[in-house]
This record gives structure tokens, sequence and C-alpha cells, in this order.
């Protein structure tokens, strides 16, 4: 469970971020880089994309400027894999809210703007 956000940290069940991160239900990816900073391609959620996630939720920064690209919205369609992007701070109400309901989904996470 995602406990707390502020401009650039996290805090994941008792352990601070300080860098972009990947949750899963299970796993923690510290330090995710992007192919650009303020944009989302496939290429860079691929890897963590495993057959069982049905929700990727983004969090897009804390004014919001990180954005998912059309190409990763249409592979996510494909796949049926529901998208979500809101500022990070919403974005982490909603990652929690799916969490609980036991949903396999993956989290992506812009810390600063």
């Amino acid at each position: 469970m995602i406990e707390d956000y502020r401009f650039g940290k996290i805090v994941i069940n008792g352990n601070t971020y300080t860098s972009d991160v990947i949750v899963t239900k299970t796993k923690i990816f510290p330090s995710w880089w992007r192919k650009e900073g303020h944009k989302v391609y496939w290429i860079d959620l691929e890897k963590f994309i495993t057959p069982d996630i049905k929700i990727v939720i983004l969090g897009t920064g804390a004014s919001g400027l990180m954005q998912p690209t059309a190409e990763l919205k249409e592979k996510l369609k494909e796949k049926g894999i529901k998208l979500i992007a809101l500022p990070t701070k919403e974005a982490i109400k909603v990652f929690n809210d799916y969490l609980k309901k036991e949903e396999e989904i993956l989290g992506g996470f812009h810390l600063t703007c």
C-alpha cells in the first residue's frame, strides 16, 4: 500500500523512494526511467506488464505534466487493459482503492512536476 506522497517522495510499505517508481500488488521497481521524462511510451511499461494486469494507473506528477502517448493508449486497449492517468496524489488514492479490491494492477508514479 502507498502510505504517503509529497513532491519528490513516496512511501510504500514503510519504505521511502525519491525517484519515480513502478508498483504492482507484490513488487516495487524503484528508479523508473522513461524514454522521455514527461511522456510514457509502451516501451516504458512493456517489461512490467504481465498477462494478469488488468489496470494501469499512471501518476502524472504533482501538476500532471507526464502524459501517456497515443501509442501506449492503443497498446493497452489492444490488450484489454484499462488506463487511468491522474496527477500523482489522486492516482495514489485510486491505486490504493484497487489494491484493496485485490485487482491486478500496475502503477507508474512520477514524483515531481
